[in-house]
């Protein structure tokens, strides 16, 4: 008999006799089981997976068709409809800083800082943005980048 099945014999027999098994004993009868190959996991599933590691360009292009896309994208109208549009000011008619938020100093997407006379658009979450940085996120994804809020209004 080879090493293997006696730890196998021994530890069956151990378990028969209601000795227990210490963590050592456990660790090693797995070990010796998997690295062996005795034990094998049997992934029903198997046939179904495909390998994109050793496809083709043209291969993973059909895949691709034949997947299809999701668009999280805003149509140009639901777009318009989710930014209210202003010119950004640093302080208003009273000289006083007019930032409500502290995140509010600079565009979250391109990490500029707004200067007076910015194109600025909030989103129904309050989130403020360039607007040409923003328009382009939406192109993309529905979603405030910041709070992950839907940039759609709520009906």
């Amino acid at each position: 008999m080879n090493g293997i099945a006696e730890v196998v014999l021994l530890a069956l027999e151990r378990i028969e006799h209601d000795h227990e098994l210490t963590y050592e004993q456990l660790a090693s009868l797995e070990t010796n089981l998997f690295s062996s190959g005795m034990i094998r996991f049997h992934d029903q599933h198997s046939d179904m997976r495909i390998d994109i590691d050793n496809m083709s360009y043209e291969e993973l292009l059909a895949l691709g068709d034949e997947i299809g896309t999701v668009s999280t994208a805003l149509s140009e109208e639901a777009l318009s409809r989710s930014l209210k549009k202003s010119i950004y000011q640093e302080t208003d008619e009273t000289g006083a800083i007019s930032l409500d938020k502290d995140d509010d100093i600079k565009c979250s997407i391109c990490q500029e800082e707004y200067v007076d006379g910015d194109e600025v658009g909030t989103m129904p979450c309050e989130h403020m943005y360039h607007v040409s940085c923003v328009q382009q996120w939406l192109r993309m994804k529905n979603w405030c980048p910041i709070c992950k809020t839907s940039a759609e209004e709520k009906s």
